[in-house]
């Protein structure tokens, strides 16, 4: 079933996210060079996201497994970090910082294929639901609406 925003939706202040994917642009492996998250990730599913996001207006960013939130206009080097490598402490480092990055929003939409989601990632929206963040999850890019 598709998500279709109401009109009360549109006047909140809302972040489209998605997370990082393990294909990365490889000519930027070992460079030093910082890229925006447009180029430096290169899964199709991650491209549709990003590209979506900009033709509708939204803002967005995608959730990193190192950086927690990276934004269009943050410049990040190319990295390696499985979420299955992540220790207890890191996570809780990952989680603080996705906290005071999504209280500053009316909603979080959180976008996935639900056939292919990390349980890293469920643990993440659960633990910032049980803070209080407002997260819808969607699974179509068609649910990412224009203002």
């Amino acid at each position: 079933m598709q998500y279709h925003g109401t009109r009360a939706e549109c006047e909140l202040k809302v972040l489209y996210f998605t997370h990082c994917c393990a294909k990365k642009d490889d000519s930027l492996r070992d460079t030093g060079r910082s890229v925006s998250p447009l180029e430096l990730y290169s899964a199709t599913p991650t491209q549709r996201f990003m590209r979506r996001c900009i033709e509708t207006g939204m803002e967005w960013a995608i959730f990193s497994d190192k950086h927690a939130f990276v934004f269009p206009k943050d410049r990040i080097e190319w990295y390696e970090k499985d979420p299955n490598t992540l220790s207890p402490v890191e996570k809780k480092g990952l989680f603080t910082e996705a906290y005071e990055v999504l209280k500053n929003y009316d909603l979080a939409c959180f976008y996935y294929n639900p056939g292919r989601l990390h349980p890293f990632y469920r643990e993440l929206v659960n633990d910032m639901k049980k803070r209080g963040i407002t997260i819808r999850e969607i699974t179509h890019l068609n649910d990412i609406l224009p203002r």
